[in-house]
């Protein structure tokens, strides 16, 4: 009896020590799937061009980014100017839609919720030197197909759930609750149209964010010679 307690509680050892595992071959299997970790790691700057379509209408908008640096989006309607300006150290953003005319500090609150986005090089991709942490949380199905769900806390604390195509291991959708205006608001984000860039790199080229909204990218420019200026604010 002994002898099958001492098999069963080895068993149970190594099925644990393999799920342990399954966090990183599911992470190696997702970052070979959008091209490897050579082609990410060489992405130093991003410009997308785009447009947001919501209630059937379409607003252009461009996204200029410096890895680790910052990013700013661009984007206008009937006039109106809505400026976005994210850095590791703050932020700033203007909405002509409320009659704003100039920028204004983002909150630390906004700042922590946005800038994980700095990071345009994929977040999986050598996610422990980054400071990232993961876990697997098992699997689970949506809209007819089965995920896995994969939990990664930033180092800047802030918690999403990728929920990973146990097929193409590409991420279908991302879960997090975010804190904005002193509120925590649920977020899902589901991503779409992958496309592989000019330098072999795969990304979605349509984010849908709560059914709500969706940002579609047109344009999508690799390493291009952004001005740093434009990730200053006031």
């Amino acid at each position: 009896m002994k002898k099958v307690i001492l098999a069963a509680g080895i068993l149970l050892v190594s099925i644990s020590s393999v799920f342990a595992q399954t966090a990183d071959e599911v992470i190696a299997k997702y970052v070979d799937a959008i091209g490897g970790k050579q082609k990410w790691n060489s992405l130093n700057s991003l410009r997308i061009e785009g447009q947001i379509e919501v209630q059937g209408i379409s607003i252009p908008y461009t996204i200029n980014a410096v890895q680790n640096m910052g990013y700013r989006m661009d984007a206008e309607f009937q006039g109106a100017k809505i400026i976005e300006i994210v850095t590791p150290t703050a932020g700033w953003s203007m909405n002509g839609l409320q009659g704003q005319t100039a920028l204004q500090p983002m909150s630390e609150e906004d700042l922590k919720s946005k800038v994980d986005a700095i990071e345009i090089q994929e977040q999986l991709v050598d996610y422990a030197p980054k400071g990232h942490t993961v876990e697997l949380l098992g699997k689970d199905e949506a809209d007819g197909n089965e995920y896995f769900k994969l939990k990664i806390v930033t180092k800047q604390g802030n918690e999403k759930v990728h929920f990973i195509d146990t097929k193409t291991y590409l991420i279908y959708k991302t879960e997090a609750t975010v804190k904005a205006n002193g509120q925590e608001v649920k977020q899902e984000v589901k991503f779409l149209d992958y496309q592989t860039l000019d330098n072999g790199i795969k990304m979605a080229f349509k984010q849908e964010m709560g059914g709500m909204m969706m940002m579609v990218s047109k344009k999508v420019t690799v390493n291009p010679t952004i001005d740093e200026s434009l990730l200053k604010g006031n």
